[in-house]
């Protein structure tokens, strides 16, 4: 009786065998939608209606947009210090990676549409909550000055990139805007900024 060495038993799995690797499966992703595991992903997801303006939605994992009626409240945390650096004055871009539905499975999104849409900032430190409607939004705030003129499947785009603007020892704010359009649609699964299969989806922001 022969005995396989251990080489050639290794030889033999390496070339009946094909690992997926991460790096691979990244490859095929938008074109900026690697995100570095510190980036930041929404806390919450606030669908509005113009429609229904005194409802309230509360919270959902997939955010939603229809032309011209719903809109989605996107919230996020930036905290005060990064590695014990102050953010104040540190840069703070916000992007939403949209791949195509191909790209982004196990993960949803879909859209519909010619792609106009518009993000309305709040104040600093205003967000959504489970009693937001369409009529009862945050604060209004600031609004990104160039955000893309149209945005489609199969891409990432920067919707701002300005001074973070968290004060020292507020233990972080949330900075919050509203997803909407007139002739578009779109809906997403919001995912973290590093997942198993497929490509992140939704909004990030990175600090730097």
């Amino acid at each position: 009786m022969h005995s396989s060495s251990p080489i050639a038993l290794l030889a033999l799995l390496s070339s009946s065998y094909t690992f997926a690797s991460p790096l691979q499966d990244r490859a095929a992703c938008p074109s900026g939608s690697v995100f570095a595991p510190g980036a930041i992903s929404p806390y919450a997801l606030i669908p509005i209606s113009k429609t229904q303006p005194d409802k309230a939605f509360g919270s959902v994992s997939t955010g939603v947009v229809t032309p011209n009626d719903k809109c989605t409240i996107v919230n996020l945390k930036i905290p005060d210090y990064i590695d014990g650096s102050p953010t104040l004055l540190k840069i703070c871009t916000l992007s939403f990676a949209f791949p195509t539905s191909a790209q982004a499975s196990p993960h949803e999104v879909s859209a519909s549409g010619p792609g106009h849409y518009t993000f309305t900032g709040y104040l600093t430190g205003s967000g959504a909550n489970g009693e937001t409607t369409y009529n009862k939004q945050p604060t209004p705030g600031p609004s990104p000055p160039f955000p893309p003129a149209v945005m489609l499947p199969g891409h990432t785009y920067t919707i701002a990139d300005l001074p973070c603007g968290i004060l020292p020892g507020s233990g972080g704010q949330t900075v919050a805007g509203a997803l909407c359009s007139s002739d578009s649609g779109v809906s997403w699964e919001q995912t973290g900024p590093v997942v198993n299969g497929g490509c992140p989806v939704g909004f990030f922001v990175v600090v730097h």
